[in-house]
């Protein structure tokens, strides 16, 4: 089960999906760097995500994504922080361009809920 502090980390700044038909949630870009980010030192992984515009309230999968699987060999801290520097790359290096709203979701090691 995640931790309740690794959890509030979590949803501080996420965007629900629910009003797009989605039981997900998504975070803007600066706001899932900084998620990323305080979550460098926890005990949790990222194991992918999707991409995301709203675009006048019209919702559309960008089809772009990412994932990241452990390595046979790897343990569990080593995976948990390659796969949040995998997202890291991925959000910082996916373009946006002005005035675009993009969302990122992510697929963690364990559920949020």
């Amino acid at each position: 089960m995640i931790q309740s502090c690794i959890k509030k980390k979590i949803l501080e700044k996420a965007v629900s999906l629910e009003k797009f038909g989605m039981n997900d949630l998504a975070w803007e870009k600066d706001a899932a760097v900084t998620l990323i980010n305080s979550l460098m030192n926890d005990d949790i992984g990222i194991l992918g995500g999707s991409v995301y515009k709203i675009d006048s309230n019209n919702f559309m999968p960008m089809y772009d994504n990412w994932s990241c699987n452990p390595d046979s060999k790897e343990v569990s801290k080593d995976f948990n922080f390659r796969s949040k520097t995998r997202a890291l790359e991925y959000i910082n290096k996916y373009p946006i361009y002005l005035d675009e709203r993009i969302l990122f979701s992510l697929v963690f090691t364990e559920d949020v809920d």
